[in-house]
This record gives C-alpha cells, structure tokens and sequence, in this order.
C-alpha cells in the first residue's frame, strides 16, 4: 500500500473514534439529567401518570375489541359454561298392508327425571310423595337417599325407574302445572314452587300387530328402537325420524347475567323432534295371511323341514305376499327364507334353458328333440325323472312332461359362455335388490371353469343353488314378456299427516328376452297344466301356466336319494300374466314330488286370489256397477266426536270408517292394547259403543 492511503486510512479511523465517543458522551449525559429529575417529586409523579395513562389505554382498547368481534371465542366458551341442551326422541313411524293393516307401531310410555340441582332439600319429601300417589311401588327413601348424594355433586338427572302410561304422565304433569299457577295466586303470601325439577323423558316402544304372520318381512329393532333386520333395517333412516334439541340457561349468578347477557344464547340449533316417516308395503294382508296358512299346512302334513313362497304383481315387480314355515319364536331368529337360503331348483328351470336356446336361435317353435330316457355326458349318464323312453318331443311337449334329456340337448347347442352369460343376465350371480335387510347370493364367477357334465346338469335345475326371490325374478322374466322387474316391497312413504313423500314404481332392470321368446314359453308351460305333470293346478274358466320341480338335495357334494326340495312355479292368465307364484318344500317325507306336494299349495293361493279381487278370466278385477237411482250415500261418521268419545275415555262408534281413518285419531298412547284384523271399513269392534274404558282396556278392531 502507498505511504498516503496509508495516511489518510489513519484519519478517517480517528475521526470515526472521535464521532464515537461524543455520541456515547451525549447518551450518558441524558440518563444523567433523567434521573436526577426522576428523583425529584415532580419526576416521579410524572413516571406514574405515565405508565396509568398507558394501562388505561391497553385495557380500553381490550374492551373494545371484546365488544366488537374479538370476544366471540369468549362468549361461546361462557355460553357453553352457562347453557344446557337436552333431546327429545322422535316416535318412529308406522309400517302397514297395502289394504290398511298397521304391522309396527311405536307405543309411548315415560319415565320421569328428578333434577337434585333444582328441588329444594326441603321439598324433596313434598316430591316423592306426590309421585308415590301415581307410582304405588315407589320407594320414597331409596329416592330420597340417592337425591341427597347427587345434591352434594349437583348432579342434574336422577332417573326414576318406572316407566309410566300416558294417564299418569297427564296427571303429574296436572300436579305440576297447578304448583306453577299457586305460585301467580299465592306471591303475596310468598308460595314457592315445590315440584321443580321434575320432568319427563319420552320411551317409545315397537309393538307388532301379527307378527308371526308378518316377522320375516317386518324384522325387528334393538333396545334403541333402531332397525336390526328386514324391513325396520333397510328403512330405519326413513322410519326413525329426527331427535329435537332445546337449548336452556343454568342458574348463574344474577350480577353475571347483566355483563354476560346469556339471555339472548343464540337457539340456531334447537328443533323440534321429527318423527319417522310412515311406510306402506306392497303386501296385501289377506294374501300374505292366505300364503302363511298354505305354508303351515304344507309344513305340517309333509313333515317338512321348512316351506317358503312368494305371490307377485308379474308386470310390476311388487310383492303381495312372502312368508316362510316354521316361525321363529325369539326375534333374533328371526329368517326371511326366500331371501336367505340357497336350493336347487330342479325343473322349474327348464324354461329358462328354452327360453335361452329359443333367443339364440339354437332352437325354434318347430324344433323336435328325442329322449331315448338318457344320455351321455364325459363320463356320466344323466336320466329322465322315472328313466321314462320319451321319444321325439315338441318343446310344448319337453315341458309339459319335464324332459331331462331334451334340456341337455339344448343347453349343447348353446356355447358356454353365451349360456353363462345369459344367466348372468337374469340376475342368478347376484343379489335381485329387493328393498330389506339381509339378502344372500352366491356368486357365478366360479361356473366358468364347470365341466361339461356340472353344465349338463344345470340345463334341468341341478348343481346350481339360487335363492326363491332370485329363481322366481329369472322365471318372472321369462314370462314378461323377457322384462326382468326389481322386485320391491314398499309401495310408498308418507308423512305422519298422510302427504306421499315418496312413491315407489316399477323399474325395468332390462329386457333379455323378445316378446315372441316369452309368448312361446308361456304357451309351453300352459302345457304343462292342460296335459302334463302341472295338471293339478288347472282353474276352471281361466288359462294357467306352471312348472314343477323336483330336485335331490345333496350333501357335501353327494346328492342323498331321499332328500328332495319340491317347487312349483304358477302364472295366469297365460296371455298376459298378472298375477305369479312360486312355492317351495325343503326335505318333505313320503311323496316328494312338486306336483303332489308344492303345486297344491300354490293352487290354493292362487284360487283364493281370484276369489278375494274377484279377478276375470282375463285378469282384471271384475267391478260391480250399481243402479245410479238407487245408490244410498251413508252420513260420513264425525271423527272429532269420536276423538273427543276418546279422550272421555269412552268408546265410540266406530263402524263404517276406514282404517286410516281410525288411525288418525286414535290415541295409541292412552289405550296401547288394541288389535285390527281384516281390510276395508270397520265392521266389528269389541267393546261396545259406549263402555267406559282405562288403560287396561282391550279394544279389537274387525274391518270387512
């Protein structure tokens, strides 16, 4: 570095020093003057005025912002602090026949709730001897005892354990409003209010009206009154309804309830409780009771290990009735068998085969195939039912005599996929969708890799296990002209004043087979009642259709030689079905085939249908025209007069109205004992008119 930067390097340095230091002189000469004024009086009064006016203006401005948004977290944390919230539950809705018949109900009964927090140790007496007047079996010191623990931790529930009807409730609660209005006549002389604290919590209770006949369908709820199984499971978000929420103010201190203002707590959240949707089956009561009679006695004089069957609207899809043999006796046994349990249909699946082969064009209506009585398949021989030599059959024929041999010969000359492929099609994988709880299906994905001869066998309804809704949704189709229908059991929802809140309707899943296909294989099957092994299920006057079956159950891969599951499918009228059914007997001993033990059944059921709606030939109901001048309009009963007769606790009149009628304003809570049988307007009722009643009474209803 040269001499002279060197030089001038050495100067900036010291004047920077120099800088420095009288900056530092200056600092050390004002704290010096600072504090020998502060420690002047007038100094130090000064320092305090400072440091106030500066607190004041910190919390002022914490105030302020309190005031404004800021305290918003404050407020909610002294509203939770000070707020209470109860529930109230909703009563969960009805479930009835299409025709009117109330299967589920909620009946509503009480329990009362003790507040220790709220009743005066000095009262509590007064309390307990008055709810002793309603509650005969109360034990005042036992209530007495564990009110005085729960006062010391001002705990606020202390349940009493009786559930209580509706009359006693409205008398409490007559004790209790009395109390309130002796406190507005009495304040001069200074009345307090004694019964305080005590309030009501509502215990609704599921009741079933015949259950028996209708529990596979119905199911049941836990001790939660929530759906468990069946229809009450599948529904249960519709038919719970929704619990209400009130918000109230604990007993805070008065000087807090001016600053804190806890009196305007916002209530966003308060609603009143909703109750459950009610529902309205597609099930008629007068079929359902027809088909649970038939079952029984099938089950009966079979000896059978169980029977099952269901009654279908074929163009819709709705059932009318499905039931099953034998009735569980506890509920969580309860078993809805048609939809549950996996059979072998045996040859009620025969007209599937022709109606595939018909729409593939593998076979026609012209199409004859010969039954030598048996045939080889690899390396098994399959037979006819009885080894009957058939000879050369129409398919009219093969159907009406339920040719093993021709079903075989047709099912080779479909491929396999295509013949999968079209089982798959009718739903036979997979579950039908059916709206309740617990449907079982046993997948197809493993009947790709079957052998030739399991393929054979499948072609006349063995070696393929089904469930009754999904083998009788498949033949359903067949006859539908090729629709396949979703099955469904609820017609429609409503509300608690009756307003439709959803309807259901038909849904066409798909269409597999052609019209022709269909018509064809309804002409086979009427066969088979005019001149084959269905001729018991001919009706006089109308055109049924029907197959039998008769399958060999087996066990662990064994088919047993004296263990059998008989079916029988029926239809009518053949030209175009309205009405289908399929019954099935698992294991009956002595006859076992599906003509002598399913098909009669099924008869019956279907002869009684036609009787009930009095169905034409044609399948239309048969009306009946009246002479205009001759028609008596009857006086509309008055339903407030029998409501008021009601809660007079009298009984009124109650011929001629109808069913919903009588629901609407009969008082369930205050008279839970009482029965409907029958449909239509009420023609019979027990007790009379006019009988006094109370909370025991037993009131039966019979409608025509």
């Amino acid at each position: 570095m040269k001499k002279g930067k060197k030089k001038n390097n050495i100067i900036d340095r010291a004047k920077s020093n120099m800088e420095k230091n009288r900056k530092e002189q200056k600092v050390k000469n004002f704290f010096k003057v600072l504090l020998k004024y502060l420690n002047t009086f007038r100094g130090r009064f000064g320092l305090l005025v400072l440091f106030t006016t500066i607190g004041f203006a910190v919390i002022l401005g914490k105030v302020y912002s309190l005031q404004t948004g800021g305290g918003k977290e404050y407020r909610e944390k002294g509203e939770k602090q000070y707020s209470s919230q109860s529930f109230t539950k909703a009563k969960r809705g009805r479930i009835s026949t299409s025709d009117g018949q109330v299967l589920a109900y909620d009946n509503e009964e009480f329990i009362i709730n003790l507040n220790p927090s709220l009743i005066e140790q000095n009262n509590i007496d007064i309390v307990l001897e008055m709810l002793k007047k309603y509650i005969p079996e109360l034990e005042i010191e036992k209530y007495k005892s564990e009110y005085l623990k729960d006062k010391q931790i001002q705990k606020k529930y202390l349940k009493v354990e009786h559930i209580i009807p509706y009359n006693t409730k409205i008398a409490i609660e007559s004790e209790i409003d009395n109390d309130i209005k002796n406190v507005k006549k009495k304040k001069k002389e200074g009345y307090k209010r004694k019964f305080k604290g005590v309030t009501f919590e509502t215990l609704f209770t599921r009741n079933y009206i015949q259950n028996n006949v209708f529990q596979e369908t119905l199911g049941y709820v836990n001790n939660e009154n929530k759906g468990v199984y069946g229809i009450e499971k599948y529904y249960d978000k519709e038919l719970s309804g929704k619990t209400g929420i009130i918000t109230g103010l604990r007993k805070i201190p008065k000087a807090l309830q001016g600053i804190m203002k806890l009196g305007n707590i916002k209530k966003s959240e308060d609603r009143k409780e909703e109750e459950g949707k009610n529902l309205v089956l597609t099930i008629d009561s007068f079929l359902q009771y027809t088909l649970n009679d038939e079952l029984e006695k099938a089950y009966v004089s079979h000896n059978a290990n169980s029977t099952m069957g269901i009654l279908i609207e074929v163009e819709t899809g709705k059932i009318l009735a499905m039931s099953s043999y034998p009735k569980a006796e506890d509920k969580v046994n309860i078993k809805n068998r048609p939809i549950t349990d996996y059979f072998e249909p045996g040859s009620i699946f025969k007209p599937i085969t022709v109606a595939i082969g018909l729409e593939t064009k593998a076979i026609n209506e012209n199409t004859k195939l010969t039954s030598e009585g048996s045939i080889k398949v690899a390396d098994k021989v399959l037979r006819e039912h009885d080894n009957e030599v058939m000879g050369t059959l129409s398919l009219a024929d093969a159907i009406a005599k339920s040719s093993n041999v021709v079903m075989v010969k047709i099912e080779k000359m479909i491929s396999k996929e295509v013949f999968l492929d079209y089982l798959l099609k009718l739903g036979l994988g997979m579950k039908t969708g059916i709206d309740t709880y617990f449907e079982m299906a046993k997948s197809l994905s493993e009947v790709k890799k079957i052998r030739t001869v399991e393929r054979a066998t499948m072609s006349y309804g063995q070696g393929i296990s089904m469930t009754q809704i999904q083998i009788l949704m498949a033949l359903n189709t067949v006859i539908n002209n090729g629709k396949m229908m979703k099955p469904y059991l609820v017609d429609r929802i409503e509300d608690s004043k009756g307003n439709i809140i959803k309807q259901n309707k038909p849904v066409m899943e798909r269409k597999i087979f052609s019209d022709e296909v269909s018509r064809l294989n309804r002409k086979y099957m009427e066969a088979s009642v005019n001149r084959g092994t269905s001729e018991g299920a001919y009706i006089p006057g109308y055109r049924v259709g029907g197959k039998t079956g008769t399958a060999k159950k087996a066990k662990d891969g064994i088919y047993q030689d004296k263990s059998y599951v008989s079916s029988f499918f029926g239809f009518f009228p053949v030209d175009k079905p309205k009405y289908a059914v399929l019954i099935t007997i698992n294991e009956p001993k002595g006859s076992y085939y599906g003509s002598e033990v399913a098909l009669p059944s099924a008869r019956n059921v279907l002869q009684r249908l036609i009787d009930y709606k009095k169905i034409q030939p044609n399948g239309k109901v048969k009306t009946i025209e009246n002479n205009a001048g001759s028609v008596q309009v009857e006086k509309k009963k008055d339903l407030g007069k029998i409501k008021q007769d009601f809660n007079k606790n009298i009984m009124p009149d109650l011929t001629g109205i109808s069913l919903r009628e009588f629901l609407s304003i009969y008082p369930q809570g205050k008279f839970s004992q009482y029965e409907v049988t029958g449909s239509g307007a009420i023609i019979s009722q027990f007790p009379e008119k006019g009988t006094k009643l109370d909370k025991k009474s037993k009131i039966q209803i019979m409608l025509e």
